[in-house]
């Protein structure tokens, strides 16, 4: 049981010597930082290091004294930190990655080849923006005409799960749809605007839908074209800023 808890506790980050640390203390208690040593097998030598390692990492909590005390977190909680913490560092990686990378990979492409659809009907369009919003990561533009407000019942709870997933989300919008956007207005950034007769959702800058609608149609243009997602979001953060 102790080596599979010990292999386990390392799949998660923990060193050898934490991991025995820590299941020393799960195991007895409270205990000293020399009892840790004695019950758990790291060396007297390295156990304070060991132990004050634990503690930053969020497994451990000490109490004041001479000498001090050291008791491990419940597992669930410590576990669950951990996730959250690793989640956390891998995001910021892929963030830096896409950001970093993206733009060479663009401009080394030999023959760029973008996909452009034409997709005509609100289902079409509909799926396709729940297609392009479910790839978002960290940050999603958001525009809607007044013609275009029969889109915004299926997109509202996608727009507060993105929200919640960490993704910046703006959303412009005609002032005529005020009272649609109230359940999002709390959660995300909205501004509202007079005369707009176009629309249009981006997607980390690299992927758009262009929203074309009039009374009774809604058709819609999408392209992963990174340069198009620029100009994109060029007029969106033109229309955000003006008056």
């Amino acid at each position: 049981m102790g080596e599979r808890a010990i292999e386990a506790l390392k799949a998660l980050g923990l060193t050898e010597l934490e991991a025995k640390a820590y299941l020393a203390l799960v195991a007895h208690g409270e205990l000293t930082a020399k009892e840790v040593s004695m019950l758990s097998g790291v060396p007297y030598s390295k156990i304070h290091g060991t132990l004050e390692r634990l503690r930053e990492k969020g497994w451990v909590s000490a109490s004041p004294g001479r000498p001090k005390h050291y008791s491990a977190l419940p597992p669930a909680e410590a576990a669950r930190a951990e996730r959250l913490r690793r989640e956390a560092e891998l995001r910021a990686l892929e963030e830096s990655v896409v950001e970093e990378l993206q733009p060479l990979y663009e401009r080394s492409r030999t023959v760029e080849r973008p996909d452009v659809w034409i997709i005509r009907g609100l289902e079409g369009v509909l799926s396709k923006i729940h297609d392009v919003l479910s790839r978002a990561r960290r940050e999603v533009l958001i525009a809607i005409p007044l013609a275009a407000r029969e889109l915004l019942a299926s997109i509202g709870p996608s727009i507060a799960h993105l929200r919640f997933s960490g993704v910046e989300v703006r959303v412009l919008a005609s002032e005529q749809l005020k009272e649609e956007l109230s359940q999002v207005e709390g959660l995300v950034e909205v501004r509202f605007k007079s005369g707009m007769f176009g629309g249009g959702i981006i997607a980390d800058g690299r992927e758009a839908v262009l929203i074309l609608a009039r009374s009774g149609s809604v058709m819609a243009i999408w392209s992963d074209y990174a340069e198009l997602a620029h100009i994109a979001k060029v007029y969106f953060e033109h229309l955000w800023e003006g008056e």
